[in-house]
């Protein structure tokens, strides 16, 4: 599952020989996860394609059912992710706009939907490690047409697509659609990477963490050398560094959580569990990219 994270698109070859085991073995285990639903591969596109510029961590308390909160949460296109969350904030959720006033116009929403007693808004400086936020694009090099936007369609769907379906799909030759798929990946357009279903079971938890620190450079080389961390991000706000770790138990989390707290430079650390996560969907419509190769095109 790791190893898809970070590379959806790996081959059976490629995972077998980083696995040291053998091909057949790992088709039979990547096969099973995927039919099973334990895991989705999906492109995600970078938001700042998309315009998006702002991105943020919203923790909102509740004084009441969360299920009406939610439902509302939910109906809103601009977060990508949203838990159920243990400690003093019951929900917590990652929103992408295009700007910071569009950004504090979402959270004022959220924060007059009822029963929302207090919305905290941690704003994100620079993702450090995402599974589904690379590098910044090279925007500068970056022309898209309606082949790269079907493309990256197809493959919001579904990120292991063969080159030969995908060919198909959109009218191009074999050696065109690889072509410009690897081109949108090696220009940081889009990321393809394995989403983990978290079931109710301890073997696939996972944890946020809040940092106040002196500076930040040694708890991101504590947690970059944790292998669950799936998202360490720069930040301004109630926190400067936030994470989440997937960990198998609750004692592998009490040993990262230990070795934060004994850090020099950290001064406080706040954890939260995602109790139930009821969103993480990292597919967006690519409207607004339609709508500028069309304009571009009657110019």
């Amino acid at each position: 599952m790791r190893h898809l994270q970070q590379d959806g698109r790996a081959s059976f070859s490629e995972l077998a020989k980083a696995l040291d085991t053998n091909r057949a073995t790992v088709a039979a285990h990547v096969n099973a996860l995927l039919e099973s639903g334990e895991i989705r591969i999906v492109a995600a596109v970078h938001p700042r394609v998309l315009g998006l510029n702002c991105l943020a961590h919203v923790a909102v308390q509740l004084t009441g059912d969360p299920v009406p909160v939610l439902e509302a949460m939910e109906a809103m296109e601009s977060p990508v992710f949203i838990s159920q969350t243990t400690g003093p904030y019951h929900l917590a959720a990652e929103l992408r706009m295009p700007t910071l006033a569009s950004m504090y116009e979402q959270t004022e929403l959220i924060r007059a939907l009822p029963q929302v007693a207090s919305v905290n808004v941690t704003v994100y400086e620079r993702v450090i490690r995402s599974f589904f936020l690379g590098a910044e694009p090279k925007l500068m090099d970056l022309e898209l047409d309606e082949y790269d936007l079907r493309l990256m369609n197809l493959l919001q769907r579904d990120g292991r697509a063969s080159f030969a379906e995908m060919a198909a799909a959109v009218g191009l030759s074999l050696s065109a659609c690889r072509t410009r798929v690897l081109k949108l990946i090696n220009a940081n357009v889009m990321q393809i990477g394995a989403i983990r279903r978290r079931a109710d079971t301890s073997q696939a938890m996972a944890f946020g963490f809040g940092l106040s620190t002196s500076g930040i450079e040694e708890a991101v080389r504590y947690l970059e050398g944790v292998p669950g961390a799936e998202f360490i991000v720069k930040c301004f706000g109630h926190y400067n560094l936030i994470a989440t770790v997937g960990v198998a138990s609750l004692g592998e989390f009490n040993r990262i959580a230990g070795g934060l707290r004994q850090l020099g430079s950290v001064a406080t650390v706040d954890t939260w569990l995602h109790a139930d996560i009821v969103r993480e969907r990292y597919e967006k419509p690519l409207d607004t990219l339609v709508g500028a190769i069309a304009a571009s095109q009657l110019a």
